[in-house]
């Protein structure tokens, strides 16, 4: 069990046991998944340890800032997969809706033997926990199961590159990447009665029709889920993966893994990604290292970023180089300025740019190269840079599937200089990192990505 855990359990206050406690918690808040969840399997020990009954509980709310249908039915698919999943293991998996989430779990760990929760990164969510913890007399642990190397353990601070985190994570990883074995559990609580009103629906429009959320951005025709998340990855490897390194940055062609928003709502497990990418490729091919530098090391570095840096989604959070260069350029004249609205639907006088906004709209997913493209081009045209970033925060977080993420914090930030270095000076962008129109043109067929996107 050592090995398996090891670094991923925190205990967030010192309390002890109650052994008077009825059962033991598992909030599920972030690895909404059955399969490889070391949250659920921790949990599934200590229930045999303690002789206690085990309860998963999702409580949901439509209090979320950018609520809206694409991303709950995307989330609810996920849950509801989970949950059948959970409970044909014998565990009771609930799902209520409540108005004030860290009130109920509060209420319902006054009867708990012990609390346990997903590790959270961003600072709404650690907020979350820190204010149940400090109330509660049990002692909550958060158990960090969506990342291959544990945060804290892969640095101990922001880093301000990727070649130097990069070496700090490759370090580590032979002793991370583990197999997690599923635990039986000794006590089946499926028919336990925990006294929760649960939401009984098999299908997650009709739990939507129940939310008073926002309903006027379309649902995405990504399906969400563990069983689709499996579908997705093995299609990587088997159809993908040979030619990755070639065609990653060709958003006309289809050689990405889709698997971030997946990976955002943790419906699958890094680890088992890399576990399975190695199974059948090993270790020693271009393509599977060019495939980790995503998904190990830019996307945890995106997770270090936003753990160590309080700013990460304003325009404060990004290093002082940067805004001094785009702060002495904030006058130069643009070409073109765009309000918030003209961007949001697509109404720029750039195709190439209104194609990846389409995209965005249509699917919730904007391929990786064009989402830099796409942000660069809004310090272009905006006539502020604080305003700029706002405007790809309110984007990315209202229309992307894995939007309110550390990924798409910090590629925003990237766009911005962070993680980046100066670059010969210009117009407008002063010393961060230019993009063109012209150089899509050269690097990718970009007049089929404009095709595609219109056949959407």
């Amino acid at each position: 069990m050592e090995q398996e855990f090891a670094g991923r359990v925190k205990v967030i206050n010192r309390r002890q046991f109650n052994t008077n406690g009825k059962y033991i918690i598992y909030w599920m808040s972030h690895s909404h998944r059955a399969n490889f969840n070391h949250s659920l399997e921790f949990a599934i020990e200590l229930s045999n340890q303690s002789g206690k009954p085990l309860l998963v509980y999702f409580p949901i709310t439509d209090k979320y800032k950018h609520s809206n249908a694409r991303y709950y039915k995307f989330m609810l698919d996920g849950i509801l997969e989970a949950k059948k999943s959970v409970e044909e293991r014998g565990i009771k998996f609930a799902i209520e809706k409540v108005n004030d989430i860290k009130q109920r779990i509060i209420e319902l760990s006054e009867n708990a033997y012990a609390l346990i929760t997903d590790k959270a990164y961003l600072k709404y969510h650690r907020k979350l926990n820190k204010y149940i913890a400090d109330r509660l007399e049990v002692p909550v642990y958060e158990i960090e199961s969506d990342v291959c190397v544990p945060v804290e353990i892969a640095s101990d601070k922001q880093e301000p590159y990727a070649f130097t985190f990069r070496k700090k994570i490759y370090s580590l990883l032979d002793k991370y990447i583990v197999e997690l074995k599923p635990r039986e559990p000794k006590i089946k609580s499926v028919s336990f009665d925990f006294g929760i009103e649960e939401i009984t629906f098999n299908n997650s429009l009709e739990i939507l029709n129940i939310l008073n959320i926002d309903k006027s951005v379309s649902l995405s025709p990504f399906v969400g889920g563990y069983s689709q998340a499996r579908k997705y990855l093995e299609e990587f490897i088997e159809k993908k993966l040979y030619r990755y390194k070639e065609f990653r940055s060709h958003p006309e062609l289809d050689y990405q893994s889709n698997l971030s928003p997946y990976l955002h709502f943790g419906q699958i497990s890094p680890i088992e990604v890399v576990l399975e990418v190695l199974s059948k490729y090993g270790k020693n091919d271009e393509n599977v290292d060019s495939f980790f530098n995503e998904l190990i090391v830019w996307r945890e570095l995106a997770r270090n970023f936003c753990y160590y840096n309080p700013n990460y989604n304003q325009y404060e959070g990004i290093p002082d180089w940067a805004k001094e260069t785009l702060e002495e350029h904030k006058n130069d004249k643009r070409e073109y300025i765009y309000t918030i609205e003209e961007f949001e639907n697509a109404k720029t006088h750039d195709e190439y740019w209104n194609s990846a906004q389409l995209e965005l709209l249509k699917t919730g997913k904007m391929h990786n190269y064009m989402r830099m493209y796409w942000c660069k081009k809004l310090i272009e045209w905006t006539d502020d840079p604080k305003k700029a970033f706002d405007i790809a925060c309110y984007l990315n977080d209202k229309y992307e599937l894995d939007g309110r993420d550390p990924n798409g914090y910090a590629g925003i930030s990237w766009c911005f200089g962070t993680h980046d270095r100066p670059w010969q000076e210009r117009k407008i962008f002063g010393k961060i990192r230019y993009m063109s129109a012209s150089g899509l043109e050269a690097k990718f067929d970009i007049k089929k990505y404009v095709e595609k996107v219109k056949n959407l």
